[in-house]
Parts: structure tokens; C-alpha cells; sequence
């Protein structure tokens, strides 16, 4: 592709809006002149922050990074003008939006691309440096400089600036749809726009509510593992290790909250729009956004040891760095498509110019951090003799470094892409992901979950320093016995049979009942003090969700009569797909099959004008007394798909559920008819009918209720000379009344043309075939699919006690929040007085 300036500049072409994206580019070129003059102001400032230069160079650095804050500000709301105007003449626009596109999922479109992710992060940056302008007080130059910096190298991925043919620096939002697709004949024309009709569209997967909230969130999260790598910048920078902790500890705990709540926000994402089949696969996507969360998690605890003790800070520093280091890198991983096929969710990177520049600026960091850390090392206060095995520090650093473990573990099965070709060019064979990944990664990290449950519930016995363990023994002991009762009650209630899994569960009872009782007898209750015990508690509950809805989930829908035995489920492997075969049942419309303790049916379809059109369909679940027969429950599901989406084949699925307090009943679609197929039963009938007229077809009534010439039927588009009429009739079943179809006849000069209308529920196609004036009658032409011609292929399951999983990732975020609110509201002076003393 050549650079957009090379394009035909002299040629003019009609219906562009220009000067929005001359803008929003101007826009991005300041915010990083701005940014790097900000870096640079601020390093300025820090080198010489006690004399008048340094005050000087600190306020010209405060208006830089403002005017890059109001730049971003204009980036975010030019291009949302863009989206949401549907200037198609540009890239962005049409490559991500369309005119049929509901509105709530405009922004949504922000975060498709590479670019509205970028700019998503840089906007939070903005908002997080803005705050430590105002509060950052002797620490605002170092850390702000470290924030300038990352906002400097952020702003290069939106530049896009050609250094060569084929080299360029960022992708930038405001490119021209003609600029990118140089070389394509309907940009020869001036006219061209009139013939671009609408947008590609938003990939239909973002097109649910938490796709608008989650993302903000997620990158929120992303965005606040800047400020404790900036603060770890700056003390070794500046040689101080005591006034740093108070900052860096608050941030720390805002942003395990923030991005461990965007983390479960993409699970629920998952369990209600994916279809592998519950809330977390162990997708590469996911697992690049927990691998931070673990090891930020780690470096809060051992920042609170370095607070109470001065031991652990070296360790503290590098979980920090490490943690931003890991964000980054997991940027590299979902976006520059490197994954390939192994993420079910990946996004589509930039090529080779994205894998570049993010390898480039992740280099930059490493160096800027670890640089100070080495030639500090030395240097840095630590405090003589090794911590005892009885205290709290010793332990929590041992959860610490198990958390790493952990991290390391998911990060390099994650990075298998990566790595693997260096493999093969050492071992001369290649190396393939495990076939089954929920089993790979669970095996594993069950036993990491059993340690750090158990230290969560444990270690807050144990004091710093030294601890007296005759009355920390009794405390255990008695807990430990009650979680044995509780855990032997719950494998065999639960019937759960794997070793690491009965594990798994004393470590899940211990959790919750060492916390519980810590949280009622040693802080009695002060929920303003027990923001720790909260969050312990909360990862308890999360894992024993964990445990029931994952162990336990059982597949309802067998195919107990063989019906699936040739069909192609998309598995990798043979036995996968006769196993996918087995948990999946064949429905024909209106009839009636068992699955688990239910009876269900198929009832139908009914289409909504979406962009692309979405199909629910409707599947009724009763439950009767096996004794009496007599109805006990009945309920609907509704389980989605777009069908042959933007031209593509086949069907993308959005699942549905019922929720109850014990379980979820959770169902969606892996496959359903030809939505055009026929049989020779199901051609147009004609039938000639007056007002009131009834039609009788199989199931159903339709009653002819006239013409008219105001036209309700939306996909007629009224032209000039026009003579439309409309008919309406309603259909009833033995339900009662189950809808109407307004179908069309158009007549435009000597030709007439019928407008079909559809009742998709009961299979019926209805057109005008044509109007007879003399005898005051009409003949309509019914099309009524038969029961072989409309059916679904559906997987059910039931995950117990899945919201268990949810109420204990909301307790476990209400944790860090309280401990984040704590740690605001802690005088100065406390603060002080609680430094750590360290011998160097």
C-alpha cells in the first residue's frame, strides 16, 4: 500500500467531510508534541526541583500535559462525531459502523480497532496524570515524567506517519476509506460516496451491553498499573524509599479493583455471548489480562510487608515493573493477531508495523525501569537477617511469590505462539497447545489456588516480626476441623471424586471460615478495617462458585436417538466432534423432546431488524410431576443468532439462560435450517379471500381483515408514483391470537411486484398474488414451511451455583475498595509514624 500522500492530490471529490479529520489528526499530533514536551519538562523539573528553573520547568510541564489531555479529549470526540455521523468516507467509520447500528453500541466501535483501544487507554492516562498533578505534591516531576513518557509512546500508535513504502509509525483513526483501498475503481469516480451505502458493521460478538461497559473498565484497570510502576520509577530515581509507600499502596488497591472487576466483567461477557460454554475457557485473551492482576495482587501484599517490616522491597519493585511490563505485553499478544486461531476472541492486529512498534516501546520500558533498579540495587535499605517462619511477612511473601508462580505458569502456556517456533529451530519439532485447555490449565492451577486459599485464611493470625503460635495454633485447629467437616460433607453431597479437587475444596472451606471468623472475632466486625479479610473472604466464595459451577455443571441436551452423527460441529479432532455430536439435541419445530428433568420444545423464530438481522428463537422448558403429570414449571428461553452475517456462512450465536438461586439453566445454538430451504410441501398456496375471510392452515387461522393504503409493513421503501395497498391478517392458534402479516402489492408504472411478509413463529411466508376489483376479493398466496424443514440444533446445561461465583467476585472487589478507602482516609501523620525503620 502507498503512503495516503501519495494519492491523487488534485482530484476533488464530492460529499467529503474533510475537516473532521483534518482535526482529529491535528488533534493527535499535539497531544504527542505535547506529551514529550511534558516528559522532557519534567525531567528538567526533577533535576532541578530546588531551584527556580525547576518550579519554572515543573509549570511549563503541568500546561504540556494538559493541552495533550484536551488533545485526547478532541481525538475521542471527533472521531466518535465520525462513528456516529456515518461519514463513510472514512476508514474508521466504515470499517467498524453502520447506519443500522443500534446507538448504545456506538461506542463500542471505539474498541474494535486497534485505534479506538489505544486512544480508550490514552484517555484514562490523561484523566489518572491529571490526578497526580494535584496530588502528587514532592513526587508529582519524577512520576510524571514516567506518565508523560507512556503517554508520548501511546500517542505513536495513533500517528501514522510513512517513513518508507512500507514503514510506517501508528495507525492513524482519520485515514481516508480511498486512502486505504487505493487502487479500487470506485474511487476513480468523484461521485464515489454515492455509491457506499452503509458501513462493514461492528463485529456482531461486541454488539452486547457489557461490550459498552467492560472495555472502559478493563482499560481503566490497564491504565492504573501505570502509577505504581511510575511511583517504583521515581523512587529509585530519586533514592527514597519511605514517602512513596502511602501513594503507591492506594493506587495499588484502586487498581486490583478496577482491573479484577474488568477481568469478571469480560467472564459475564463471555457467559452470555460466546458459546464455549460458561463464563472462562482459558482463552489466551483472558488469560493476558489476569497475568497482571496476579502479580499486582502480589506486589500489594509485599508492599504492605515492606510498610510494616522494611523487608520485601526489592521483590515489591519488581512485581511493579514486571506487572506494567506484563500489560504491555499482553497488548502485544491480542494485537498483533500473533495468537492466530488459539483465542476464540483475539482482535486483528496491524501486521508487521503494530508487532514492531509494540516489541520497540516494551523494550523502551524495560530499559527506563530496570536501568535505575540495577544501579540501585546495591543501594536500596533492607533489613538485616532473614524473616522468621512464624511471622506474617515470612508468609505473605511465600502467597506472593506462589502468585507468581501462578502468573508464570498461565504466561508461557499463553505465549506458546511466541515461543514455539523458536522450539522447533532448536528441537526440530514442532510443539502443539494442548488439546483440551480448561483440563490443562485447571490441573495446574487448582494447586496454586490450594495455597494461596489457604495462606489468605491463615496468615492474618500470625503478626509481624515475631508471633506467639500456642494461640495461633488453637485458632487454626479448631478452623481446620471445622473446614475438614465442611469439606468431607460437601465431596460427598457434591459426589466430587478427583484428589486434587477434595483438595481444592478443604482449601475453599478454609478460605471462607478462617475469614469469616477473623473478620467477627479479631476485628469484631469493623468493616472499615477489614477491607483484607473482605477481599479473602470474596476470593473464597469465588472459588467455591468456582468449584460447583464448573466441577458440577452437567449437559442436559444428549442426543439420545443419534440424530447428530454426521454433523460437522467445527472440532478440531474426530472425538471431539462425536462428543460435541452427543451433548447436543436435533428440534423440529412444535415438537417435543426430554432433557434432564424437562420437557422442551421448539416453538419458532421471530426476526429483529437489526444490523446485521438477529433471529431469537423461541424454546419452551416445562417441568411436570412424574406422578400426576401436573405442570410444576414452565418457562421461556430465547438463545440468539445472527444467521449468514455480513455474507458470511453459517450462524454466530448468543446463548440465553434461566436463573435461579441454586443454578442456571443455560442454553444456546450450534446450528439451525436453511432459513430458505423448502420441501415440495411448502410452495405458495393460493387463496381467494373478502374481508373477514378465514384461511385455515395446519395449527393455525388466518382471518383476512381488508386493505389499506397506509402502508405499516417496514421494508416497503415508498417511491415517486407509487400505487402500494396493503393487506392485514391476523393468525390464532389454540394459544389465541399469535400475531399479524402485512403483506404489500406495489404497483410502479405497467409492472406490479409483491412485498412477501412473514410469521416466522408458525412458518408461514404471505404475499398478495393479486387484486380482483370486480368480485371485491383478493388472492393471497401462502407459503407454510413443514416441521422437517424448520428445526435447531441445541446444547444445555446447567451450572449450579454459579452466582455464588458472582456475589464472590463482588465481595472480593468491595474488599479492595474498603482497603483503598482505608488507606485514602489514613492521616499523614499516621502514615509517617508507621515508616519503616531499615539499616542499610
Amino acid at each position: 500500500m502507498q503512503p495516503p500522500q501519495l494519492s491523487a492530490l488534485n482530484q476533488s471529490f464530492i460529499g467529503e467531510h474533510l475537516l473532521p479529520g483534518q482535526l482529529g489528526h491535528l488533534f493527535v499530533i499535539v497531544s504527542f508534541v505535547a506529551a514529550l514536551f511534558s516528559a522532557f519538562a519534567y525531567f528538567n523539573a526533577a533535576r532541578r526541583e530546588e531551584s527556580t528553573d525547576g518550579a519554572l520547568w515543573q509549570k511549563l510541564a503541568r500546561w504540556s500535559f494538559v493541552i495533550q489531555a484536551v488533545s485526547i479529549a478532541g481525538i475521542f470526540i471527533t472521531l466518535y462525531y465520525i462513528i456516529s455521523s456515518h461519514l463513510f468516507e472514512y476508514n474508521y467509520a466504515w470499517k467498524h459502523s453502520s447506519r443500522g447500528l443500534p446507538v448504545k453500541y456506538l461506542l463500542s466501535c471505539f474498541w474494535e480497532g486497534s485505534e479506538g483501544s489505544f486512544l480508550l487507554w490514552l484517555i484514562w492516562h490523561a484523566v489518572l496524570g491529571l490526578v497526580v498533578m494535584r496530588r502528587g505534591k514532592q513526587w508529582e516531576t519524577r512520576v510524571m515524567t514516567v506518565v508523560a513518557l507512556v503517554q508520548a509512546v501511546l500517542c505513536t500508535m495513533l500517528l501514522g506517519i510513512y517513513l518508507g513504502p512500507e514503514i510506517k509509525i501508528g495507525s492513524n483513526p482519520f485515514t481516508l476509506l480511498r486512502n486505504e483501498m487505493q487502487g479500487a475503481p470506485i474511487f476513480a469516480q468523484p461521485n464515489y460516496l454515492e455509491f457506499i451505502k452503509d458501513g462493514n458493521g461492528l463485529n456482531i460478538t461486541l454488539q452486547n451491553y457489557w461490550m459498552v461497559i467492560h472495555p472502559p473498565i478493563l482499560f481503566l484497570g490497564f491504565a492504573l498499573t501505570l502509577i505504581p510502576f511510575a511511583y517504583s520509577v521515581a523512587a529509585l530515581w530519586k533514592g527514597e524509599y519511605k514517602t512513596w509507600i502511602k501513594p503507591a499502596l492506594r493506587w495499588c488497591l484502586l487498581g486490583g479493583a478496577v482491573l479484577g472487576t474488568g477481568i469478571m466483567m469480560g467472564g459475564a461477557w463471555a457467559y452470555e455471548s460466546l458459546t464455549f460454554g460458561g463464563y472462562w475457557a482459558w482463552d489466551p485473551v483472558e488469560n493476558a489480562s489476569l497475568v497482571p492482576w496476579l502479580t499486582l495482587v502480589a506486589g500489594l501484599h509485599t508492599l504492605v510487608i515492606y510498610k510494616s517490616t522494611g523487608r520485601s522491597l526489592k521483590t515489591t519493585l519488581i512485581f511493579f515493573i514486571l506487572t506494567f511490563l506484563l500489560i504491555w505485553y499482553s497488548t502485544f499478544l491480542t494485537r498483533t493477531g500473533i495468537l492466530g486461531e488459539t483465542s476464540v476472541h483475539s482482535f486483528t492486529g496491524e501486521g508487521k508495523a503494530l508487532y514492531w512498534h509494540l516489541l520497540i516501546a516494551l523494550a523502551l520500558f524495560l530499559v527506563i525501569s530496570c536501568y535505575p533498579l540495577i544501579r540501585s540495587w546495591k543501594k536500596m535499605p533492607r533489613v538485616a537477617g532473614e524473616e522468621e517462619a512464624d511471622t506474617r511477612e515470612f508468609w505473605m511473601l511465600i502467597g506472593s511469590i506462589f502468585l507468581l508462580i501462578s502468573a508464570i505458569h498461565i504466561i508461557f502456556s499463553t505465549s506458546l505462539p511466541v515461543w514455539a517456533p523458536l522450539y522447533k529451530a532448536v528441537a526440530g519439532t514442532d510443539i502443539a497447545p494442548s488439546t483440551d485447555p480448561v483440563k490443562y490449565y485447571n490441573d495446574i492451577q487448582v494447586w496454586a489456588a490450594f495455597i494461596i486459599g489457604v495462606l489468605s485464611a491463615s496468615i492474618q493470625f500470625l503478626k509481624y516480626k515475631k508471633t506467639g503460635m500456642k494461640a495461633v495454633w488453637k485458632k487454626l485447629a479448631l478452623l481446620i476441623g471445622i473446614s475438614v467437616v465442611l469439606s468431607v460433607l460437601l465431596v460427598v453431597g457434591q459426589k466430587i471424586e478427583h484428589l486434587q479437587y477434595m483438595a481444592f475444596t478443604f482449601a475453599i472451606m478454609f478460605t471462607i471460615t478462617g475469614n469469616l471468623y477473623y473478620l467477627l472475632t479479631t476485628q469484631k466486625g469493623k468493616i472499615l478495617k477489614a477491607g483484607g479479610s473482605i477481599a479473602h473472604l470474596g476470593f473464597g466464595l469465588m472459588l467455591f462458585g468456582i468449584l460447583l459451577s464448573g466441577y458440577k455443571k452437567t449437559v442436559i441436551s444428549m442426543d439420545l436417538a443419534g440424530a447428530n452423527r454426521n454433523v460437522d460441529f467445527g472440532k478440531k479432532t474426530f472425538e471431539e466432534n462425536v462428543k460435541e455430536g452427543r451433548e447436543n439435541v436435533l428440534l423440529f419445530r412444535n415438537t417435543t423432546v426430554p432433557m434432564g428433568k424437562y420437557m422442551v420444545t421448539y416453538l419458532g423464530d421471530s426476526l429483529v431488524h437489526n444490523d446485521p438481522p438477529l433471529t431469537f428463537y423461541k424454546i419452551r422448558f416445562d417441568r411436570r410431576d412424574p406422578e400426576n403429570n401436573a405442570l410444576l414449571e414452565s418457562f421461556m428461553l430465547y438463545p440468539e443468532a445472527y444467521v449468514n452475517p455480513k455474507g458470511q456462512e453459517g450462524i454466530s450465536a448468543n446463548p440465553d439462560a434461566k436463573h435461579y438461586w441454586s443454578h442456571d439453566v443455560f442454553t444456546y445454538l450450534t446450528s439451525i435450517s436453511n432459513p430458505e430451504g423448502k420441501t415440495d410441501t411448502s410452495s405458495f398456496q393460493p387463496h381467494t379471500v373478502r374481508n373477514g375471510d378465514s384461511i385455515f392452515l395446519a395449527n393455525t387461522v388466518l382471518v383476512f381483515e381488508g386493505l389499506n393504503n397506509n402502508i405499516s409493513n417496514k421494508n416497503y421503501k415508498a417511491q415517486t408514483g407509487d400505487v402500494a395497498a396493503e393487506a392485514r391478517l391476523s393468525a390464532y392458534t389454540i394459544d389465541g391470537k399469535a400475531g399479524a402479516s402485512t403483506p404489500v402489492y406495489v404497483i410502479q408504472g405497467n409492472q406490479a411486484t409483491a412485498l412477501d411478509d412473514t410469521l416466522r413463529d408458525l412458518g408461514l411466508t404471505i404475499r398478495i398474488n393479486r387484486i380482483i376489483p370486480d368480485q371485491q376479493a383478493t388472492e393471497i398466496g401462502i407459503r407454510q414451511r413443514a416441521a422437517q424443514d424448520d428445526y435447531i440444533i441445541l446444547k444445555a446445561i446447567v451450572f449450579p451455583f454459579i452466582r455464588v461465583l458472582w456475589l464472590g467476585v463482588i465481595v472480593m472487589v468491595i474488599g479492595f475498595f474498603i482497603s483503598w478507602w482505608y488507606r485514602r482516609s489514613e492521616g499523614s501523620g499516621r502514615a509517617a509514624a508507621k515508616a519503616p525503620v531499615t539499616k542499610k
